[in-house]
C-alpha cells in the first residue's frame, strides 16, 4: 500500500500541464500539453515540429512518468542539454531550461485551468483561450474597429466614448475627457505633417513618451503575408537606444491576433503573460500593447512597458493609448503612401537617365508585373557600341566649350535613335557610347531594334555632317552584339550604374573598335542570325579579336532589305 503522502503528491503531479515556452532563432512560441508523450523534432510527423537544421528529425520526446514528465534523448546528432548539461532521460522541474540543437525551452509546471479539456495541444500561444489575471482588453475598441476612422470624426467619437465600467477608477470626469481630446487633437496635427513614415513612427512614439509614464516604447508594422512582426523604431526613457530592445512576442501577437489593444497590469502575476521568457528576464511589471487597425486589418503595434514595481498602467493609460494608436494608423497609412510615392519619383528619374519615356512609363505602372525592379539578373540582349572616329582631331581647333556643344547636339541626336526604338543607354566615354536593347523590358526582337537605330544613327549622323562648317565633318564606328548577359544595378553600395556585363559586351567593343571602319555599322553572329532576313549584310572575314582565342565572323551592315539603296 502506497504512502498517502506520496500518493497525494503523485496526484498533484499528474494533474500539472506542460508548458512549453521555446525559443528559435528570436522567434518565441509557446506550447501547453497534458499528453502522456510528446515527440520534438524536425519531422512533420512530430508532435512539436521544430524547423531548424541544428534539430534532429525525431530529437527527443517528453513523457509523463509516475513522478512527473521527464524529457528523452532520441539519439539525435546534437543531443539534449538539461540547464547547460548533456542528459539522456531525466525529470523535468519547474523553471528548468532545455537546449535542442538551436531552440532554447523553458518548462513550466502549472495547475490545469478548470475550463480546458484535457490532452490539448496548443501549437501557439495564440490559439489557447486568453487567460487573463490583471489582464484588461479595452472593449470599447469594438465600436472603433469595426467602423472606418477618419480625422474628421475623431472629436466626436472621443466625446461618446466610455471608459470601461468593470475597472476601478473607470468612470471618466470631464477633465479627463478633455485631456484625451486634446491629446488626439495635437496627434492629428503632429502626425499628418510628417514628410516620411520614418519619420511618422518616430513622432507616434515621441508622443506616446510625452502623454504616456511608459519605460521603453518599440512600434513594429505587420507583415501579413509572412505573418511577422517586425520592429521599425523604438525607444526608452534615455533616448533611442544603440541596442535593440526585446518585447514581448507574446503580447504583441496576442494584440494583433484579437485585434484588441491589451493592458497587463501586473505581468509577473499573470497566468498567460507571466510565464513568457521575455517577461521574466526583461523584468516587466507592467505592459500595453494597441493595434494599428486600418480598414479591418492590423498594420502594427504600439508596444509599451514598465520594470518598476511603484506604479502599474491602468485603463485610463489604456484609453491614451489607444487613441493614440487610432490616429497612428492613419498617419502611419499616408506616411507609407507618400514613401511609395517618393520611390515611385526616384524610380523614374533613375530610369529617365536610361530608358525613353515610354519605357519608364510601362515600367512605373507595372506595379511589378513586368519588370521586378533595376535587381541584377540575367538576360538575353543586343549591346551596341559607338564611336565619333574623326572627332578627336577636330577638336584640337575648338574651344574646351565649343566642343562640349558639338559632343551634346551629336549625342542628343544619337541618343534620340536609340530611343525610338527603346533602347537604353548605358554610358558615354568620350566621344562615344553605349547602349542596349532588351532590358529593363524583355524585348524578343532586342537585335533587330538594335541594328535599325545604329542605321538610324549613322543617317542623324549623316544631316549633322551636311549642315557643318567646312573641316567639321564627323564619321562614327558601330560595333553590335546579341546574346546572355547580367543586367542591373551593379557596383557599390555608394555608387551603382545600370549596364550589362559579359563576353557579349567585349565582343561588341571590339567590333566597333577592331573591325568596324568609319560610317560602318558591324554586327556579330548571333545579331546577324536574328535580323538577316531583314537587313542586307555583307559576310566578312572572320577575325580573332583581343582577348579572344576563337575567331568571330562579322557581318557588315549594309541597309534595310525593302531599302533599294542598299546592295549585297
Amino acid at each position: 500500500m502506497s504512502d498517502p503522502t506520496t500518493q497525494e503528491q503523485n496526484d498533484r503531479l499528474h494533474k500539472k500541464i506542460l508548458r512549453l515556452t521555446y525559443q528559435v532563432r528570436g522567434n518565441e512560441r509557446v506550447v501547453e500539453t497534458e499528453a502522456s508523450e510528446m515527440t520534438v523534432g524536425r519531422a512533420g510527423d512530430t508532435d512539436l515540429q521544430i524547423v531548424d537544421e541544428s534539430v534532429s528529425r525525431h530529437h527527443a520526446k517528453f513523457v509523463r512518468g509516475p513522478q512527473g514528465y521527464e524529457i528523452v534523448d532520441l539519439n539525435s546528432k546534437n543531443h539534449v542539454k538539461l540547464n547547460t548539461y548533456r542528459v539522456e532521460r531525466q525529470l523535468l522541474r519547474h523553471g528548468d531550461r532545455i537546449d535542442i540543437g538551436a531552440a532554447r525551452i523553458f518548462i513550466e509546471l502549472i495547475d490545469r485551468p478548470k475550463s480546458n479539456p484535457a490532452n490539448v495541444v496548443f501549437a501557439e500561444a495564440d490559439e489557447r483561450p486568453m487567460q487573463r489575471t490583471g489582464v484588461i482588453a479595452v472593449d470599447h475598441m469594438d465600436l472603433l474597429l469595426n467602423s472606418k476612422v477618419d480625422l474628421n470624426s475623431l472629436s466626436d467619437w472621443n466625446s461618446k466614448a466610455s471608459w470601461p465600467k468593470d475597472e476601478p477608477g473607470a468612470n471618466v470626469s470631464a477633465s479627463d475627457a478633455g485631456k484625451l481630446l486634446r491629446l488626439v487633437s495635437d496627434a492629428a496635427e503632429t502626425l499628418l505633417s510628417c514628410e516620411s513614415l520614418d519619420e511618422t513612427l518616430d513622432r507616434i512614439l515621441g508622443l506616446v513618451f510625452n502623454s504616456l509614464p511608459v519605460e521603453r516604447g518599440v512600434i513594429c508594422l505587420y507583415d501579413e503575408r509572412n505573418d511577422q512582426i517586425v520592429p521599425k523604431v523604438m525607444r526608452n526613457l534615455e533616448g533611442h537606444p544603440d541596442d535593440r530592445i526585446t518585447i514581448s512576442n507574446q503580447i504583441a501577437q496576442c494584440c494583433i491576433n484579437e485585434k484588441r489593444a491589451i493592458l497587463v497590469q501586473d505581468a509577473l502575476a499573470d497566468r498567460q503573460f507571466g510565464g513568457a521568457q521575455s517577461v521574466i528576464m526583461l523584468d516587466i511589471r507592467s505592459a500595453m500593447c494597441a493595434p494599428l487597425y486600418r480598414d479591418g486589418r492590423v498594420i502594427g503595434v504600439v508596444y509599451v512597458d514598465r520594470t518598476s514595481p511603484s506604479e502599474h498602467f491602468d485603463t485610463h493609460h489604456l484609453q491614451a493609448l489607444s487613441a493614440l494608436a487610432i490616429i497612428s494608423a492613419v498617419a502611419v497609412e499616408q506616411g507609407t503612401l507618400r514613401d511609395n510615392i517618393a520611390r515611385e519619383k526616384d524610380m523614374r528619374a533613375k530610369l529617365a537617365r536610361y530608358c525613353a519615356p515610354a519605357v519608364v512609363d510601362r515600367i512605373t505602372n507595372s506595379n511589378g508585373a513586368v519588370h521586378p525592379g533595376m535587381e541584377s539578373h540575367e538576360g538575353e540582349v543586343s549591346v551596341l557600341f559607338a564611336d565619333l572616329t574623326d572627332f578627336t582631331s577636330m577638336a584640337e581647333n575648338l574651344r574646351p566649350r565649343d566642343v562640349i556643344r558639338v559632343l551634346n547636339q551629336i549625342f542628343e541626336r544619337l541618343c534620340g535613335a536609340v530611343f525610338d526604338y527603346e533602347g537604353t543607354l548605358d554610358k558615354f566615354s568620350g566621344d562615344g557610347m553605349m547602349a542596349f536593347f532588351g532590358a529593363p523590358l524583355a524585348q524578343p526582337d532586342h537585335a533587330e531594334r538594335a541594328v535599325r537605330a545604329a542605321l538610324r544613327m549613322q543617317a542623324l549622323l549623316a544631316d549633322v555632317n551636311a549642315n557643318a562648317h567646312k573641316g567639321r565633318f564627323i564619321s562614327m564606328r558601330i560595333g553590335i552584339n546579341s546574346g546572355p548577359v547580367v543586367v542591373g544595378d551593379i557596383g557599390s553600395p555608394q555608387r551603382k550604374d545600370y549596364t550589362v556585363i559579359g563576353d557579349v559586351v567585349n565582343i561588341a567593343s571590339r567590333l566597333e573598335s577592331s573591325v568596324a571602319q568609319p560610317g560602318q555599322v558591324v554586327i556579330g553572329p548571333r545579331t546577324y542570325r536574328q535580323t538577316a532576313s531583314l537587313f542586307n549584310c555583307q559576310e566578312l572575314e572572320a577575325v580573332r579579336l583581343k582577348g579572344r582565342i576563337r575567331t568571330v565572323k562579322p557581318y557588315l551592315v549594309l541597309g534595310r532589305q525593302d531599302d533599294p539603296a542598299s546592295t549585297r
